[in-house]
């Protein structure tokens, strides 16, 4: 168990993806948290995690580091796509827990009705995700997002697939590589970057 436990961790402390370092928000401040610097690192080998984690990767169908950061880099469809990664401590009805949404990856048919969703609102696909979570029956779960090359100001719309059909979510914050959400069940969620609303003089 102590093997295991130090290859995952040597593992996470290599992996060629940026590691998810910002923290969450929390009941009081997750408005107006500022976003922490984004902490690049070092290639990752095979050689260099257990079998288990490379099996455990592959049967989500993530690389290894994606498995490791609870992140979803790449989606079979889109050409172009922003990390997206949850780090944990979700606000759950309003309060602060330890609870970590797990980012998998999405269905092809989900992926297609992002992209039509994504045309009819004149916008582009950043991110489709399965979002799940150990944690159901809740009335609202405000998640903080890593997003990544999300910037103050951008307009992104995020909705989840509910028997076919796209929901918009309330997006309470958007700020350098972060994106709040208030989720009131698990599911499909895009990120959806639209136009921005012009203001009639």
């Amino acid at each position: 168990m102590k093997k295991m436990l130090a290859l995952t961790l040597a593992g996470a402390m290599t992996v060629s993806m940026p590691v998810l370092a910002a923290t969450s928000p929390t009941a009081d401040s997750y408005s107006t948290a500022s976003s922490s610097s984004v902490v690049e690192v070092s290639a990752i080998t095979a050689s260099s995690v257990s079998e288990s984690i490379a099996r455990a990767a592959a049967d989500e169908n993530k690389t290894i580091g994606e498995y490791l950061n609870n992140a979803v880099t790449a989606i079979p469809g889109l050409d172009s796509v922003a990390a997206l990664g949850q780090g944990g401590r979700v606000i759950i009805n309003g309060v602060p827990s330890n609870q970590t949404f797990t980012v998998a990856k999405p269905t092809a048919e989900s992926v297609n009705l992002a992209k039509v969703q994504a045309t009819a609102l004149g916008g582009i696909v950043l991110n489709v995700a399965q979002i799940n979570a150990s944690v159901t029956g809740f009335n609202t779960a405000t998640v903080n997002f890593y997003l990544k090359g999300v910037k103050l100001g951008q307009n992104i719309k995020v909705y989840q697939l509910i028997n076919g059909q796209w929901m918009e979510l309330t997006v309470t914050e958007i700020r350098e590589d972060h994106i709040v959400v208030d989720m009131t069940s698990l599911g499909t969620l895009a990120f959806i970057e639209v136009p921005a609303v012009k203001v009639s003089e």
